[in-house]
């Protein structure tokens, strides 16, 4: 009897990690690690640095991922793309979206260097800017930024992307600062969304008051680790980030934070269970 137990729980644990529609913003320490599942398929934007890339595919496991269709890089730093080698080892399938920023051969950080060459001859790469949509699975991904490159400032040219799904929003951000939050804004492109992956860390760069309150996000999160080196969060954009937001997480203090999408109508969106 207790066996037939054990096995209808793990059962359920099973059929609840396999749940569609799912949006997980995974803890991957110092950096920043996004999945979109469906299913037993995902897609990855951003990927941490290298030190966490066996931490990323354990997670993806755990969430029974057996496949990637797209790996989607928002800028080359090193805590969002560094991870960049390993996963495409492990999933040498999946399309890699970037959105191609201008770089010189000797751009530093080395690693941002070896990424951004390793891009120029990966096979199965495209370049993606603002004004462009994929639809992936029952996902809507609106690219909002960049539209062109005017500097070598990797943050202020980090790929914006709206999530839709049903009537569910989610807005990630990647390191885009109050510049890119107010040209967004200013665009017409987005309004209230459900979740927000702030940009940044949380960063004193990041939090624009009008931007946060034209969003109004039922969620946000910052995907952080702790006791960090920069100071992220900052204390001012957290005390903005729950001004305007129903509530605040954060991958230091609640570890992986999953989104269901496939709720009752009215209510798009839950944190997982």
């Amino acid at each position: 009897m207790k066996k037939i137990t054990l096995l209808v729980i793990s059962f359920l644990i099973y059929l609840n990690l396999c749940a569609n529609d799912r949006i997980i913003v995974l803890d991957v320490g110092e950096g920043q690690a996004v999945l979109l599942k469906q299913d037993n398929v995902g897609t990855l934007i951003d990927v941490g640095h290298p030190g966490t890339s066996a931490r990323v595919l354990q997670q993806l496991m755990f969430y029974q991922v057996d496949d990637l269709a797209y790996i989607i890089l928002t800028h080359l730093h090193s805590d969002h793309a560094g991870g960049y080698f390993r996963l495409r080892e492990a999933f040498p399938d999946a399309t890699i979206l970037h959105s191609g920023h201008p770089l010189p051969d000797n751009v530093t950080p080395d690693l941002v260097r070896w990424v951004n060459l390793a891009l120029k001859k990966d096979k199965k790469q495209k370049k993606i800017l603002g004004g462009s949509e994929i639809r992936w699975q029952n996902f809507i991904l609106r690219f909002l930024w960049p539209y062109q490159f005017k500097s070598n400032n990797l943050n202020r040219h980090s790929l914006v992307i709206q999530i839709e799904i049903g009537q569910a929003k989610t807005l990630l951000m990647g390191d885009a600062d109050k510049v890119v939050e107010r040209a967004v804004l200013e665009s017409g492109a987005i309004g209230p969304v459900h979740v927000l992956i702030a940009g940044h860390h949380g960063s004193s760069e990041t939090g624009d008051i009008e931007f946060l309150k034209a969003l109004a996000p039922e969620f946000s999160v910052v995907s952080v680790n702790a006791n960090n080196i920069r100071g992220y969060p900052d204390a001012a954009t957290l005390s903005t980030l729950k001004r305007f937001s129903g509530k605040l997480l954060r991958t230091d203090q609640h570890g992986d934070i999953c989104f269901d999408l496939n709720k009752t109508p009215g209510m798009p969106l839950q944190l997982c269970k």
